[in-house]
């Protein structure tokens, strides 16, 4: 049985969909493994600078400043969240790609209709709903990405009146 040029472009949108869902997830993986390394190296570097300056003669009056150390990764953490957050809107649209009538009518036509194939980060969706997943200050304020960082610059501060 001979495969038409209708069923082989086909079934390559359906591989490249494929290897879409794959990147995907390991994106978001990848992007979860930098930000843990990112809340590791805070902490680290937070607890060296304020037992720096608390050991240090003259410099225990700055523990204040060791707040921005925190603040810094929290911008950093977010900006790589709002990437990953992108991936999670494609596998969400990918996901309801598969389970609705265009992929029903996709094998009708023998070629993939009403979605783009390889969009990965979303480039090319334009919409208010992805805007606000999306959202660089809504991420920001993710308990998984506040409390820590937020509790840091916290502590530097109280830290600081303390002395």
């Amino acid at each position: 049985m001979s495969v038409g040029p209708e069923d082989a472009a086909l079934n390559y949108q359906l591989e490249m969909l494929k290897v879409e869902i794959e990147t995907i997830n390991s994106t978001i993986r990848q992007m979860d493994d930098i930000s843990k390394s990112l809340k590791e190296w805070t902490v680290t570097i937070w607890a060296a600078s304020v037992g720096g300056a608390l050991a240090t003669n003259g410099l225990s009056r700055y523990v204040w400043a060791t707040s921005a150390i925190p603040i810094l990764f929290w911008i950093v953490d977010s900006y790589h969240h709002v990437v990953q957050r992108r991936f999670i809107w494609r596998g969400l649209e990918v996901m309801d790609f598969l389970n609705d009538e265009r992929l029903t009518e996709s094998f009708r036509q023998k070629r993939i209709v009403g979605f783009a194939v390889f969009d990965v980060g979303a480039r090319r969706f334009r919409d208010p709903r992805f805007y606000k997943f999306t959202a660089w200050w809504r991420v920001a304020l993710f308990r998984t990405i506040s409390v820590l960082y937020l509790g840091l610059t916290l502590l530097s501060w109280a830290v600081w009146c303390m002395i």
